[in-house]
């Protein structure tokens, strides 16, 4: 497991969820000592830690383990079979979503 990649996604969900290290160990039933250290890159968490702080902060196990490259290939098959049978209002519709909500997430993740 990539120990600083974990701290660095655990660290971008809690502020994308707007709570506290304190908040956020307390929702998953570990101390806030061991948040800090996570999130330092100090401490490698279970894979059962992993699951509940994922559920806590909305997002899945994945999302917190894998480096970016990995989530494009897990998922950019299944978005290609999504597009592929669109009608063509329906893909301009699809894009100008996906557009939108890029732009959303790049202010939002900063």
């Amino acid at each position: 497991m990539d120990t600083k990649l974990i701290a660095k996604r655990i660290r971008q969900y809690r502020h994308l969820e707007k709570i506290s290290q304190e908040t956020l160990a307390d929702l998953a039933g570990v101390s806030d000592t061991y948040i800090r250290k996570l999130e330092a890159g100090q401490r490698t968490p279970s894979v059962e830690t992993i699951i509940t702080l994922a559920a806590v902060l909305n997002t899945t196990p994945d999302h917190l383990l894998l480096p970016t490259s990995g989530l494009i290939k897990s998922n950019s098959g299944s978005i290609m079979e999504l597009l592929n049978d669109c009608t063509p209002t329906e893909f301009a519709i699809l894009y100008e979503n996906m557009v939108e909500l890029k732009e959303l997430l790049r202010t939002h993740m900063r």
